[in-house]
């Protein structure tokens, strides 16, 4: 056994037996000093973040370069996700530069809530939007914080489509604008067709039919109710397709050439959409996760993952309840993971 070994097994050793020893007795180690772990899953109620000991212009400076250079590293010469176009060819210096600004007024704001950490907050936006005001999921989730209309609402902001106006010049391809509805109304038709015909959709049901019957030289018995409901589901399937990809249109036309930074198109789309703006959602996203916070005592985790995939589905029991656990999603587990490394990366930067 080499000298290290031997070190580390002495010090195993007299780290066990240190408990047994009287206090005071020759020979006895020394209480080790308390060592703060540096993995924080558990945000106490009364932590205070960096951003409350500095003065705002300090911080908001602070903050930009350090996700600047986050960015900088890992996307230098890349095309950046979201944005299908390289680093060198978006301004996103000046784009993190105002986010700071509204995610510390946010932090500010719902401190009462809960304590949320700015960077945090910048991490989340990185994982949802990579900071793009015009990014659109696939179920129409919008800007830079990827609000959903029915979540907009909510926290007060306007959605493309809301308004009569929206179906109607000076917006484009403005016969689109009801076109998020009959792709709600699809949808929900869909949904309620599988409800009803739950059996017919269980495939491990179908197959041990269709064998049993097969078996006995049978017609199978419900091939022709299979079939219509089949045919019913592949015409809703079309028709929120269709609904999904005229929506999609509408929403682009009227973002296209759009700098959020001119005047008259910031007020452009706050009429239209203000999703796509910094000064509603931002503020709405630290809401959204400090309640998430305060819901689930704290666990960072959870509650980021609540954001992704709703409150209700990180829901635990016994001892868990308070605290909450991330979904078995594996588009919500990537998630966390992503924005777990941003938060560390932009983190390490600050201090």
């Amino acid at each position: 056994m080499d000298q290290s070994r031997r070190t580390a097994v002495a010090a195993l050793v007299a780290c066990a037996l240190a408990p047994l020893w009287p206090a005071g007795a020759a020979g006895a180690a020394p209480e080790p000093a308390p060592v703060k772990s540096p993995i924080n899953i558990i945000v106490p109620q009364g932590w205070t973040p960096l951003v409350d000991s500095l003065p705002d212009e300090e911080y908001r400076n602070r903050l930009t370069r350090a996700t600047m250079d986050f960015i900088q590293t890992g996307y230098a010469g890349r095309k950046l996700p979201l944005w299908g176009r390289p680093l060198e060819q978006v301004d996103l210096e000046k784009r993190v530069h105002h986010l700071s600004r509204w995610i510390i007024e946010g932090v500010r704001r719902h401190m009462s809530v809960y304590p949320v950490d700015p960077a945090w907050v910048m991490g989340q936006m990185m994982a949802e939007s990579f900071f793009n005001e015009f990014a659109v999921s696939y179920a129409f989730a919008v800007g830079v914080c990827q609000f959903i209309p029915p979540t907009a609402k909510d926290y007060g902001m306007t959605c493309a489509g809301d308004l009569p106006v929206h179906a109607s010049p000076p917006y484009k391809l403005s016969h689109f604008a009801g076109k998020y509805k009959a792709y709600l109304e699809a949808r929900n038709r869909l949904r309620e067709l599988r409800g009803a015909n739950a059996r017919l959709n269980d495939c491990e049901f179908r197959l041990r039919e269709a064998l049993t019957a097969l078996v006995a030289g049978k017609e199978l018995p419900t091939a022709k109710a299979h079939l219509a409901y089949l045919d019913q589901a592949e015409k809703l399937n079309a028709e929120l397709r269709e609904a999904r990809k005229r929506f999609r249109e509408y929403l682009e036309a009227n973002f296209a050439g759009r700098d959020i930074f001119d005047p008259g198109d910031a007020e452009f789309l706050r009429a239209f959409d203000s999703r796509t703006t910094y000064r509603d959602p931002v503020p709405a996203m630290v809401l959204m996760l400090a309640r998430a916070l305060r819901a689930r005592s704290g666990n960072i985790l959870a509650a980021a993952a609540s954001y992704h995939a709703g409150l209700g589905n990180t829901e635990d029991d016994g001892v868990y309840e308070a605290y909450g656990r991330i979904p078995s999603f594996e588009s919500t587990v990537t998630y966390v993971s992503r924005l777990v490394i941003n938060h560390y990366e932009i983190a390490r930067r600050l201090a």
